[in-house]
């Protein structure tokens, strides 16, 4: 029975070598060396070499959701051609862990398939679920102003810690701050970045981001965006004042300067009257001028 599994995986993994390189190249970077040498290594059937190499691999830190997946899914493999059905349902876990909508090929022989498919049912029975990440991240981020992303995280383990790693575009390292819980809720998280790692510019810059829920061993669960393909944002210089605001305007063009001297006209005007109508013992002649006025 071995020998014919054996058959199964070196034909397997010869008819799927050619489209998982390409899958590789065009969604995993930067490359990761045990991840092509344990590839090479259950092509050619060498399992227990395949695990050793797959578990150095996964111990390295900063993989992406791709590399755990691909890596979990060969350790996988390994494991059931080998007969360790117990370690093969862990490394699939793990598969699912990284990626919840992981599919494996339909290439896949059924026994693995059923396997895997069985492993699914579990975990949602155990009510022990991959972690799930949604993010609500802004359209855009007011420079010199604090940063507030907010987060959705389902099913989070005992132990486990969201964290947000933000960096201005070209930096050379990111910075972190811890996701907390909002208060009232279980799955409902923020992240703020403070005011001073958001600078005022003269122009707008990016701010580059992922976000990364680990477990107890820094091992992790799930994420959004990793430090080679990070997610990002425009931080946009703050708006000083409206557009098009309001502007002195010539004194003449102001409304209560004709009010006033509307008024005034017509105080000058009801003097006069009544001078002219009160009894004069001579006459005396009045001269009324305005500034401005024709």
């Amino acid at each position: 029975m071995v020998g014919g599994v054996l058959i199964v995986a070196l034909c397997l993994a010869q008819a799927d070598a050619p489209l998982r390189r390409e899958v590789l190249l065009a969604q995993v970077s930067p490359r990761v060396p045990e991840l092509d040498q344990a590839t090479a290594q259950v092509e050619a059937g060498d399992f227990e070499e395949a695990v050793a190499t797959l578990q150095r691999g996964l111990s390295q830190p900063e993989l992406t959701d791709d590399q755990i997946a691909e890596m979990s899914r060969l350790l996988g493999l390994a494991h059931l051609y080998l007969g360790n059905e117990d370690k093969a349902r862990d490394a699939f876990e793990k598969l699912l862990q990284a990626r919840p909508d992981y599919e494996l090929p339909k290439s896949t022989p059924p026994k693995i398939r059923a396997l895997y498919a069985r492993l699914k049912d579990d975990i949602k029975k155990r009510r022990v679920r991959p972690v799930t990440l949604t993010l609500v991240p802004p359209e855009t981020v007011a420079q010199g102003k604090s940063l507030e992303l907010a987060a959705r995280i389902e099913d989070l383990s005992l132990g486990a810690r969201p964290k947000l790693f933000f960096r201005r575009a070209g930096g050379q390292s990111y910075s972190s701050v811890d996701f907390v819980r909002v208060k009232g809720s279980r799955e409902s998280f923020t992240a703020t970045v403070p005011a001073y790692e958001l600078p005022a510019d003269k122009a707008t810059w990016q701010l580059e981001y992922y976000v990364e829920v680990s477990d107890a061993a820094a091992r992790r669960l799930a994420g959004r965006g990793d430090a080679y393909a990070p997610l990002s944002l425009p931080v946009v210089p703050e708006l000083e004042g409206v557009d098009g605001a309001e502007k002195a305007s010539p004194w003449y063009k102001n409304p209560l300067v004709w009010i006033g001297v509307g008024v005034g006209v017509a105080a000058v005007t009801t003097t006069a009257v009544v001078l002219a109508t009160q009894k004069q013992t001579g006459t005396l002649p009045i001269t009324i001028r305005i500034e401005g006025m024709p």
